[in-house]
């Protein structure tokens, strides 16, 4: 945790060192990166409950809680806050925001076994790379769909 204090000056000179949100995620963020899952989780979701009015703020919450939940491997809970994340970049029209959001959501789905959510999810993720000229997502999402794509039951339409 040696990250914390040139951190901390960083939240200082922004003025953001006073906000319990803003202190409380970034131990819990840096939790995560040392890869401490559980307790990342306990810290990140008490600052959801301390709130903050910022929207963006709030949004890498989820995305460091998602990221949590799926090194945990409890899919469901990390896909919640996928879908918390990707609605506060549609929110904020953050392109490249729900870019991450959608791959990330096709993944977990992918790994689910949701193939056809995983297909839309990452169709979506293509589309937004490529309205932002974003050619490394534009190939991890071609990547994933083919993967996706690979994967889903194949269904027939043969009559007997």
């Amino acid at each position: 945790m040696s990250t914390l204090e040139p951190t901390y000056h960083q939240l200082q000179t922004m003025r953001l060192d006073k906000s319990p949100f803003v202190i409380i995620s970034v131990i819990g963020q840096e939790l995560l990166a040392a890869g401490h899952y559980t307790a990342a989780v306990v810290v990140l979701e008490s600052a959801l409950k301390i709130g903050t009015c910022s929207l963006k703020l709030r949004g890498s919450v989820f995305s460091a809680l998602s990221s949590a939940y799926w090194a945990l491997n409890s899919l469901d809970k990390a896909v919640s806050y996928m879908q918390q994340d990707l609605a506060v970049a549609k929110s904020l029209g953050d392109i490249a925001g729900e870019c991450r959001a959608h791959g990330n959501l096709g993944s977990a789905y992918f790994s689910k076994g949701n193939y056809k959510e995983a297909l839309t999810s990452h169709r979506y993720q293509l589309v937004l790379a490529m309205k932002c000229k974003d050619t490394q997502a534009a190939a991890s999402a071609l990547t994933s769909l083919a993967l996706a794509w690979l994967c889903r039951p194949l269904t027939c339409a043969c009559v007997d």
